[in-house]
Protein backbone atom coordinates (compact mmCIF):
# COMPACT_ATOMS: atom_id res chain seq x y z
CA UNK A 1 0.00 0.00 0.00
CA UNK A 2 0.95 3.37 -0.75
CA UNK A 3 0.12 6.81 0.80
CA UNK A 4 -0.71 9.60 -1.38
CA UNK A 5 -0.20 13.02 -0.16
CA UNK A 6 -1.41 16.64 -1.82
CA UNK A 7 -5.08 15.73 -2.84
CA UNK A 8 -7.53 18.35 -1.82
CA UNK A 9 -10.74 16.27 -3.57
CA UNK A 10 -12.09 13.47 -5.05
CA UNK A 11 -11.07 14.70 -8.54
CA UNK A 12 -7.57 14.62 -7.15
CA UNK A 13 -8.24 10.58 -6.78
CA UNK A 14 -10.03 10.44 -10.05
CA UNK A 15 -6.89 12.10 -11.65
CA UNK A 16 -4.49 9.55 -10.23
CA UNK A 17 -6.87 6.53 -10.67
CA UNK A 18 -7.12 7.82 -14.75
CA UNK A 19 -3.09 8.14 -14.70
CA UNK A 20 -2.93 4.34 -13.56
CA UNK A 21 -4.92 3.00 -15.69
CA UNK A 22 -3.10 4.00 -18.54
CA UNK A 23 0.37 2.69 -17.06
CA UNK A 24 1.12 -0.27 -18.66
CA UNK A 25 1.02 -3.61 -16.19
CA UNK A 26 -1.16 -1.62 -13.91
CA UNK A 27 -3.73 -4.43 -13.57
CA UNK A 28 -6.30 -2.55 -10.88
CA UNK A 29 -6.13 0.20 -8.13
CA UNK A 30 -8.24 1.80 -5.49
CA UNK A 31 -7.44 5.29 -4.62
CA UNK A 32 -9.02 6.73 -1.74
CA UNK A 33 -9.80 9.92 -0.82
CA UNK A 34 -10.50 11.08 1.81
CA UNK A 35 -7.91 8.62 3.30
CA UNK A 36 -4.70 9.67 0.80
CA UNK A 37 -4.28 5.89 0.52
CA UNK A 38 -4.67 3.00 -2.27
CA UNK A 39 -4.18 -0.51 -3.37
CA UNK A 40 -3.10 -1.25 -6.37
CA UNK A 41 -2.25 -4.21 -8.28
CA UNK A 42 0.48 -5.22 -11.47
CA UNK A 43 2.05 -7.54 -13.17
CA UNK A 44 5.82 -7.03 -12.02
CA UNK A 45 7.14 -8.30 -15.34
CA UNK A 46 5.44 -5.20 -17.04
CA UNK A 47 5.84 -2.64 -14.30
CA UNK A 48 7.31 -1.88 -10.37
CA UNK A 49 6.77 0.15 -7.52
CA UNK A 50 9.08 3.19 -8.43
CA UNK A 51 7.19 3.67 -11.94
CA UNK A 52 4.11 3.98 -10.10
CA UNK A 53 5.41 6.67 -7.94
CA UNK A 54 6.58 8.48 -10.87
CA UNK A 55 3.41 8.37 -12.32
CA UNK A 56 1.59 9.91 -8.96
CA UNK A 57 4.77 12.40 -8.78
CA UNK A 58 4.20 13.41 -11.98
CA UNK A 59 0.76 14.64 -11.42
CA UNK A 60 2.16 16.89 -8.82
CA UNK A 61 1.18 14.30 -6.07
CA UNK A 62 4.14 12.52 -2.89
CA UNK A 63 3.85 9.21 -3.12
CA UNK A 64 5.47 6.77 -0.86
CA UNK A 65 5.36 3.30 0.56
CA UNK A 66 3.43 2.98 3.86
CA UNK A 67 5.17 1.22 7.01
CA UNK A 68 3.80 -1.72 8.23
Amino acid sequence: MLKITGMTCAGCSSGVHKALSKTDGVIEDDVVYPGDTFTITYNAKKTDEKTIIDVIEKLGYKAEKQKS
